[in-house]
C-alpha cells in the first residue's frame, strides 16, 4: 500500500541569481526542505524575499536571461526536474504540477473565453477530444462555483475574485500532485479570500495534492498549511510545524513578524514594526542577513555565515543565539 506521507518533492541547496546591469540579483541562496504528498508548506516572508523564484525554479519557468540556476538539485517523486529538457518538462507542468499566479489579469489570455482557456490545458495534457475537453472544463468552472453559461465569456466579463477562480479552475483542470500557490487571494476581499481559501482546501483534500502556499499573510498560514518555512533575503531562516512557528518562533525575524500583527486583546495601541529594510539583494551583508535589523545582533552574527540547528524534533533556526529550544 502507498505511503501517502512519503516525501514526494525534495528541494536540496537551490542558487539562484538574475543578472541585471552587470550585478548579480541573489534572489534564492542555499535553500532546501521537503514537503510529503498531501500536506501543504507555507512559504512566508516579505515582498522580495525570493519566494515566487523558488516556485518558478520548481516549475522550470524562469526567464533566462536574466535568471540562471547556480546550484541545486529539485527532486519530484524521484525525478530530477533541473536536468530535464524541456521536452519532458512539457508533460510535467499542468499534468503533475500547476500553478496559481497572483495576478490572474495577468494570467489569463484576454481574447480567449475562459473555457476555451481550461479546454487547452486539458487538450494538450490529456487524450481528450474537443467535446470532452469542454465537458471536463464545464466541470471545473461548475466546480470553482462559475456557472456553465459563463464557459464562453472573455476574463474582462468577470470580476477579480471570479477570474482567480478561472485560475484555479486551469490550475486544478488535470488534478495536479503538485500545486504551487503563489499568494492567491492578495487581490481579492475578505469574504471572497475565505471562499477561495476553503474551495483550494476541499480540492487539494479531495485529491491528495501537495500544495506550496507561498504568501506574507500569516493568517492564511494559519488556515491552509501544515508546515511552514520562514524565508528571508533569499534564505529560509525557520522551518517547522506550523505548531513550531505559531507557538514557538524563535528566530528574532519571526519574532517580528507576530510582533508586528495586530492584537484584539490586550492594552497596546500600536504595532511594532521590524525596524529597517530588507537588504539590496544584490549586496547581500556578510554572515546572519537579518543582522543589521536584528536588535539582538553581535560582531559574531556578521562574520559567519549561520546554519540551520535543530531546535526542537522538525524545528529549525538560522541563529547562533538559540540554543536548545525555542522562545
Amino acid at each position: 500500500m502507498e505511503n501517502k506521507n512519503r516525501v514526494f518533492l525534495e528541494v536540496e541547496d537551490l542558487v539562484v541569481h538574475y543578472s541585471v546591469e552587470k550585478k548579480w540579483v541573489e534572489a534564492v541562496n542555499g535553500v532546501s526542505f521537503k514537503l510529503e504528498r498531501g500536506r501543504t508548506l507555507g512559504l512566508v516572508g516579505e515582498t522580495g524575499a525570493g519566494k515566487t523564484t523558488i516556485a518558478k525554479a520548481i516549475m522550470k519557468i524562469l526567464p533566462a536571461p536574466p535568471a540562471e540556476i547556480k546550484g541545486g538539485s529539485i527532486y519530484l517523486d524521484g525525478e530530477e526536474l533541473l536536468g530535464m529538457e524541456e521536452k519532458q518538462m512539457l508533460k510535467i507542468r499542468g499534468n503533475k504540477i500547476s500553478m496559481i499566479f497572483q495576478d490572474p489579469m495577468t494570467a489569463l489570455n484576454p481574447i480567449m473565453t475562459v473555457g476555451s482557456q481550461i479546454s487547452e490545458v486539458l487538450l494538450l495534457h490529456n487524450d481528450y477530444d474537443k467535446a470532452q475537453a469542454k465537458k471536463k472544463a464545464i466541470e471545473m468552472l461548475e466546480m470553482v462555483g462559475i456557472p456553465a453559461e459563463r464557459y464562453n465569456e472573455y476574463p474582462h466579463q468577470f470580476s477579480g475574485g471570479m477570474k482567480q477562480r478561472v485560475v484555479i479552475a486551469m490550475a486544478l483542470a488535470c488534478s495536479p500532485d503538485l500545486l504551487l500557490a503563489d499568494e492567491p487571494t492578495t487581490a481579492l476581499d475578505v469574504t471572497i479570500q475565505a471562499q477561495v481559501l476553503d474551495m483550494i482546501a476541499d480540492l487539494r483534500e479531495k485529491n491528495n495534492t501537495s500544495m506550496i502556499m507561498i504568501t506574507h499573510d500569516l493568517g492564511v498560514v494559519a488556515r491552509v498549511c501544515d508546515d511552514v518555512a520562514v524565508v528571508y533575503a533569499g534564505e529560509i531562516i525557520e522551518s517547522g510545524s506550523k505548531e513550531d512557528i505559531f507557538d514557538h518562533f524563535a528566530h528574532p525575524y519571526t519574532v517580528g513578524l507576530f510582533g508586528a500583527l495586530p492584537k484584539l486583546t490586550g492594552n497596546e495601541t500600536r504595532l511594532h514594526p521590524i525596524e529597517g529594510m530588507t537588504p539590496d539583494p544584490t549586496a547581500l551583508p556578510k554572515g546572519c542577513k537579518f543582522s543589521p535589523r536584528c536588535p539582538h545582533a553581535t560582531e559574531e552574527c556578521c562574520q559567519q555565515d549561520i546554519a540551520m540547528t535543530e531546535i526542537t524534533p522538525g524545528h529549525f533556526c538560522r541563529c547562533i543565539h538559540i540554543e536548545g529550544g525555542a522562545k
